[in-house]
């Protein structure tokens, strides 16, 4: 097992480089460095010909014309679009087609990923063939892909901390039971990383890949959502065959062609995003409910201040909130660390 462990840490190592090219801000290329904007960014990353364009232009309701064509690499730049719903602005990034072997750089591969590090959610397109079977392999390969320039689909960041010392060695501490690691394979890992004097405290059950990911510091956690376009096409057993194969994934069925269930994906990338809506309400007077403010779920008092402008922080006197994170009806708050919920309508008083 130790053996084992050290060839992870030595592979992982290796792929370290690529990783920070890829982080850098060097690392989108021309064409791909898309700049954030609206509420969210959504970035769009499958094979050649499986309807991304198309996709992209009926979620932005026609505003983006992304080329579409039957052919291989249509799209040969990242192409941005704005999709609204429910009061967000959604920026969509439609990016070229990948091949096997982008995450090397084949197919400017790196620059294409690159620019998916940035999103805050990935939408991962396949599609069904023109014989009406679905080549689920296509979604395996592109999660590799991603993997393999530091990119973790639907994880958190490890709960552990790694502080280095000037001597005493390396000392571990955990508050759960490891089941997959233990203090002679910690130590193995932390050494190829040219690490000998450390703290480490874990606070969750660790495998070695989870260990060097946060050793590392600079994987992305994103989530992800799988679509699956040209379900027209699609078998009636294959098509039964869709709920049990994607159990434990997010994921919708699409017809690009014949716009079915579009209305379905919109909603279901705002679900995803887990974005919420919070009303601003000034002193004595009724909420405006015609202009939320839009929050990512588990914002605070402090979030929704820099939202509106960044002195709010600092002239921050209290708040009055009516809605689900509040007590009561009114209830005041002095303090910026409280947790909204979507729906609360808020009062913000200033010191003078």
């Amino acid at each position: 097992m130790k053996s084992i462990v050290y060839i992870k840490a030595q592979l992982s190592k290796l792929k370290q480089q690529q990783v920070e090219i890829l982080s850098s801000k060097k690392g989108g290329g021309e064409g791909y460095a898309i700049k954030k904007s609206g509420h969210a960014q959504v970035a769009f990353i499958g094979f050649p010909s499986v309807g991304k364009s198309s996709i992209l232009n009926l979620l932005t309701d026609g505003h983006t014309h992304s080329k579409v064509a039957d052919y291989d690499f249509t799209t040969i730049r990242a192409i941005p679009g704005m999709m609204e719903i429910e009061h967000a602005k959604i920026q969509l990034i439609d990016l070229p087609g990948i091949i096997l072997g982008a995450a090397k750089g084949k197919g400017r591969g790196k620059e294409i990923l690159s620019a998916v590090r940035n999103a805050d959610l990935i939408l991962i397109i396949i599609c069904f063939k023109d014989d009406g079977t679905l080549n689920i392999n296509d979604l395996f390969s592109i999660r590799k892909e991603l993997y393999d320039v530091g990119i973790r689909l639907n994880q958190t960041p490890p709960k552990m901390e790694i502080k280095t010392l000037e001597k005493g060695g390396i000392g571990v501490s955990s508050n759960v039971k490891q089941s997959f690691l233990d203090d002679e394979m910690i130590k193995t890992i932390l050494y190829e990383y040219k690490i000998r004097n450390a703290a480490v405290f874990l606070y969750e059950d660790l495998t070695p890949d989870r260990f060097i990911d946060g050793l590392m510091g600079n994987r992305r956690y994103i989530k992800e959502l799988v679509v699956i376009n040209k379900i027209d096409l699609a078998s009636e057993s294959e098509l039964n065959k869709l709920q049990e194969l994607f159990k434990d994934t997010q994921y919708i069925g699409i017809s690009a062609k014949h716009e079915i269930n579009i209305k379905e994906l919109k909603h279901k990338i705002f679900e995803q995003l887990e974005l919420m809506h919070v009303y601003l309400k000034q002193p004595g007077k009724e909420p405006d409910l015609n202009e939320p403010m839009i929050l990512k779920k588990g914002s605070t008092i402090e979030n929704l201040c820099l939202k509106i402008h960044k002195d709010f922080v600092r002239l921050f006197k209290y708040a009055q909130i009516w809605g689900k994170s509040a007590k009561y009806p009114g209830q005041k708050f002095q303090k910026l660390d409280h947790i909204l919920e979507d729906g609360d309508i808020v009062t913000i008083y200033l010191k003078k």
